[in-house]
């Protein structure tokens, strides 16, 4: 039985440490990405006019990267983006089930803020996801569609 090392111990838990802070320091960054709006409204219906409004742009800036993915994956790769719409599909179910919960378990006024943040939260993320998967390239190529985190 051959003896490691502690030299060769040491190294490879320096590179699981730095790797698991690379990690979390990614997920604490999204996590700041997201930045509460409509906040300070005066009245309901003024917050759920302002959701509303949020939330059309968050779908027309989701839509924007979706088609563009659609795009590429044929283009590319030769498929119909059948692939995508599956998990577009199924995105959505989760996106429908997880926030109209918040909705569902929340009264008065709260249940618009928390279900619409959520929304906004989860095209958030999806965006993201859509653009480092489908748009983005390694290397020096420019991507198709600019880094919607910037």
């Amino acid at each position: 039985m051959m003896k490691r090392k502690p030299f060769a111990q040491l190294f490879f838990f320096a590179i699981f440490a730095l790797a698991a802070n690379v990690g979390n320091a990614a997920n604490a960054a999204g996590a700041d990405r997201y930045v509460p709006v409509c906040v300070d409204m005066k009245g309901y219906q003024a917050e759920a006019e302002c959701f509303s409004h949020q939330l059309d742009l968050k779908e027309a800036q989701f839509k924007k990267y979706y088609l563009a993915a659609q795009k590429q994956d044929i283009k590319i790769y030769g498929g119909n983006a059948e692939e995508l719409a599956e998990s577009q599909q199924m995105w959505e179910q989760y996106l429908r089930k997880h926030c109209d919960y918040l909705y569902s378990r929340e009264q008065g006024t709260a249940r618009i803020r928390d279900s619409a943040e959520c929304r906004l939260r989860l095209y958030d993320e999806r965006i993201d996801e859509i653009w480092i998967s489908y748009l983005r390239y390694f290397g020096s190529a420019e991507p198709v569609l600019r880094d919607p985190r910037k």
